[in-house]
């Protein structure tokens, strides 16, 4: 028998298990029983819930509704595509504004989450248009935890964008190939904040990587801008950071999240102004943590 863990894939309950049978090796450790690791997700959020679907019926009269404005705006983009003059490289200083809160309208393009939302916590937050023309995201941090034997913590609410997507209801994502950091002109509590990325895949093991940055304010009246290098940002899965880290894969971000979770119950409050990419020459491509190579760890070159 070889030495190498053989992998069985069998399909159960509409979920597929994977079985590993680990074979004694100097580099593995012995186990006298098989351990079943769940990889199939049923949606994006990482939840039990079965994705919604319309009945057809109702899902082909509202196909009908929609192939006209979806046409005319897939025409369009066809138009749009064929002017497009891309920018081939950035120069020092160039930058990209993402989003500027000047509009009621920029503001109600993001979706406020909390705890409260998934049955976690008791925490509330809300995402408003400000007299400032900027976007203040605030709201109440509850640590209690419910009483349903499985939270063990609470005290978290996010806002994040809404999916970018094409006519005809595709999905898409941004290229920010060109850019190496983000700019955030913000007015903060004193709380520590996180910036929190996604990107587009296409299989659902890597549905759940995000990238995330801490956004440290300064509190009190005065604004500030805080510039956040892509190496800083590290990548976790479902929560927990990875032991391996990689670089974020720029060219299919298609989400973009700030969370507050600092676990000091009490009011939070962050004002927005804009959020921009830049392209900055003395900062470096190299991830910014230091990676430890170990021989015996299965996965590193």
């Amino acid at each position: 028998m070889s030495t190498q863990s053989q992998r069985f894939i069998s399909v159960k309950n509409k979920k597929i298990i994977l079985t590993l049978l680990v074979v004694p090796s100097r580099n593995f450790t012995i186990s006298q029983r098989a351990s079943s690791v769940i990889i199939y997700q049923r949606n994006k959020k990482g939840t039990d819930e079965p994705p919604k679907k319309l009945p057809f019926r109702k899902a082909l009269i509202e196909g009908f509704k929609q192939f006209g404005p979806e046409s005319k705006k897939f025409i369009q983009e066809q138009k749009e595509a064929y002017a497009f003059n891309p920018m081939l490289s950035a120069e020092h200083g160039n930058y990209e504004v993402l989003y500027r809160f000047d509009k009621k309208a920029e503001v109600d393009r993001w979706i406020v989450s909390t705890d409260k939302d998934y049955k976690g916590g008791e925490s509330s937050a809300n995402f408003t248009f400000t007299k400032n023309r900027t976007g203040l995201f605030h709201g109440y941090l509850c640590k209690e935890v419910p009483k349903d034997g499985v939270t063990k913590y609470a005290g978290y609410a996010n806002i994040s964008n809404l999916t970018p997507r094409k006519s005809f209801n595709r999905e898409t994502h941004w290229d920010w190939s060109l850019y190496n950091c983000m700019l955030f002109r913000v007015r903060g509590d004193g709380r520590p904040y996180v910036i929190v990325l996604g990107c587009k895949f296409d299989y659902d093991v890597n549905w759940l990587n995000r990238w995330s940055c801490p956004l440290f304010t300064r509190g009190g009246p005065y604004w500030q801008i805080a510039k956040i290098p892509f190496s800083k940002f590290y990548i976790s899965h479902h929560g927990r950071i990875q032991d391996r880290q990689e670089y974020p894969i720029l060219s299919l971000v298609n989400s973009l999240g700030i969370t507050v979770m600092d676990a000091a119950e009490g009011p939070f409050a962050l004002e927005i102004d804009s959020i921009s990419l830049m392209y900055d020459i003395n900062l470096t491509g190299k991830h910014a943590y230091e990676l430890y190579q170990d021989k015996n760890y299965e996965g590193q070159n």
